[in-house]
């Protein structure tokens, strides 16, 4: 069992060394494997040949099988443990950043980059559109064709809106009107941060 005082007595790395501490930094810190204990063993156990220079790479059930047993050791536990607590601030910043980041991308989107009159992607990959990709809520097989329904901007703008507490339910309707006006007009960076501080203000003034 883990000792809470220990998390305080030593440093988070203290009993765990090459590849296990590696395995450990990769569940706690990286955005591709992070609380993927096989993914996780994957990156930290594979091994590049001396001689040909490429990479060994564990089989899938071997990662799944040894990075089962890891997550046992008492060590490792404890080194995860101490870890999250000390990245934990950082973690929680990120992903504030990440899902402002996404709000935002789905409330201002404008449809035309993405759609053309007809309903029909204006690239020829799905992937080609990037981060504007996130705004496609459905994509349904149809006897026409495809049919992509885009995300509602009006419910990112609210969720947007209420996450960073700027608007109360009673004043709701009102403020959330004159943003989704300046959304519909593409505006710019500049723009909404004034409407941010205007409806600050009208806030405060009530």
């Amino acid at each position: 069992m883990i000792n809470e005082q220990t998390l305080d007595d030593q440093a988070w790395d203290q009993d765990v060394k090459g590849r296990e501490r590696l395995f450990v930094l990769h569940y706690c810190t990286s955005e591709t494997t992070r609380f993927n204990a096989t993914a996780s063993y994957k990156a930290a156990y594979t091994k590049i040949d001396r001689n040909t220079g490429k990479e060994i790479v564990p089989d899938q059930a071997t990662c799944e099988s040894c990075a089962s047993r890891l997550m046992k050791r008492e060590r490792v536990k404890l080194a995860v443990k101490m870890l999250l607590k000390t990245v934990q601030a950082d973690i929680d910043e990120e992903n504030v950043y990440r899902m402002l980041r996404e709000l935002w991308n789905l409330s201002t989107y404008n449809p035309a980059d993405i759609l053309d009159k007809n309903g029909k992607l204006k690239v020829k990959k799905l992937s080609d559109l990037g981060e504007k990709a996130k705004c496609i809520a459905q994509i349904t097989p149809t006897m026409y064709g495809v049919k992509y329904t885009l995300y509602d901007r009006n419910k990112a703008l609210h969720e947007l809106l209420n996450y960073l507490n700027i608007i109360r339910p009673e004043q709701q309707q009102d403020i959330q009107l004159n943003v989704v006006e300046m959304v519909k007009k593409a505006v710019s960076p500049e723009a909404w941060n004034a409407a941010m501080e205007a409806a600050e203000q009208k806030q405060e003034g009530k």
